[in-house]
């Protein structure tokens, strides 16, 4: 058993993704999801397939620094050794009996090697997405051991952390699927809303930039991805 916590913000469209690619991995595993007063079905969705709801608030802000506070600590209060600390778009694909192995081999972290999944068609279907770009940026530290992990000390964007207490890395690195181009327009218009999300705080500091990007920023780095992806799936 492992527990999934996981930070959302209007995910309807992935959240079930998520939630099935996790439960076919570890059999009831339980998930938490932090809604940040998602205005679409992304409750009801998680709710009507077993995860555990715990409403934010930031006045309709993205907050990095509300963000780092639930990722260093949600995991703390878990029943389960493993636990796994992740995005609604980031899935690591790892499966019980590998865990069970790495744990036998008295590993503690599990490295990953991320990948920038695209949609090579015009459409939303998530799970028939197999294409996807190799990208070094999202090779974060999702899935730990807390019986030997005391922090993990997430930093700003959560891609590098500062783990303490017994850290003993897999030699195995595990793929992770990052969905975050499943659709050119959807992306346009993420990253728009997204921008206009950012508080003073995130501005400040530099937090969240990319979401900044224009129109033609976006569709660009969109369709380079797409030059770039090999079949994966």
């Amino acid at each position: 058993m492992i527990t999934v916590f996981t930070v959302a913000y209007n995910e309807e469209l992935q959240i079930k993704f998520l939630i099935d690619h996790y439960r076919l991995r570890f059999t009831n595993c339980r998930i938490v999801v932090y809604d940040n007063m998602s205005t679409d079905n992304t409750v009801s969705i998680a709710q009507s397939n077993g995860c555990e709801i715990i409403p934010y608030d930031t006045n309709n802000q993205i907050q990095d620094s509300k963000y780092l506070e639930i990722k260093n600590n949600c995991w703390k209060s878990a029943t389960t050794d493993w636990v796994l600390v992740c995005d609604v778009d980031e899935l690591l694909d790892i499966n019980a009996t590998q865990l069970k192995s790495e744990e036998d081999s008295n590993v503690t972290m599990i490295r990953s090697e991320a990948y920038n999944m695209v949609n090579m068609e015009d459409n939303l279907d998530i799970a028939g997405i197999k294409y996807g770009a190799r990208t070094v940026y999202h090779d974060k530290l999702y899935l730990f051991n807390k019986k030997f992990i005391n922090e993990i000390n997430y930093e700003p964007g959560c891609h590098k952390c500062n783990p303490m207490g017994t850290v003993s890395y897999s030699n195995n690195s595990y793929k992770l699927y990052h969905y975050n181009f499943i659709n050119e327009k959807l992306s346009i218009e993420k990253y728009k809303i997204y921008g206009s999300r950012l508080s003073p705080e995130n501005l400040k500091n530099g937090w969240g930039n990319h979401y900044l990007r224009t129109a033609e920023e976006v569709s660009s780095e969109y369709n380079n991805i797409r030059n770039k992806a090999v079949k994966l799936l």
